[in-house]
């Protein structure tokens, strides 16, 4: 029942991947690189978790593409909420790629999972409120 979750998640994520345009495609792909990593911290399977990992890099990707795209637009007025939005990003990347990913290489489960909804809920509830500041209530 669990591997069929979880092949029914990897089914929705890779169609909820979209090339982010703005504000609300980041959100979208902040979205998409949390929840695959939530999926990756319970999977015991490596190949499953290989798979997430390629989800959360492109999800990774495209927030990183938009954040540079609004960093340089000439028409930005908000300079403080994408340095907010910056800052925790590479935040709560830098905790995924050295911290809760080798937990989860190494099996260590229980750390990966304190760390994924302990620093890092905090760290997403910042940026989602980043991008509720940047863009009000105009995403769907």
């Amino acid at each position: 029942m669990k591997q069929l979750v979880i092949s029914v998640m990897l089914t929705f994520v890779a169609m909820q991947l979209v090339h982010a345009e703005s504000i609300c495609d980041a959100r979208v792909s902040l979205t998409d690189a949390r929840l695959n990593l939530m999926m990756m911290v319970i999977s015991i399977d490596t190949e499953e978790q290989d798979a997430f990992k390629i989800y959360i890099d492109k999800a990774s990707q495209e927030l990183e593409r938009v954040i540079q795209v609004m960093l340089t637009d000439e028409n930005r007025t908000d300079d403080a909420q994408l340095t907010i939005l910056q800052k925790t990003w590479a935040e709560f990347k830098n905790t995924r790629e050295t911290e809760i990913i080798p937990a989860i290489r190494a099996d260590d489960y229980d750390k990966a999972m304190a760390i994924a909804t302990g620093i890092q809920a905090k760290r997403m509830k910042i940026m989602n409120q980043t991008i509720q500041a940047l863009n009000g209530d105009n995403c769907n």
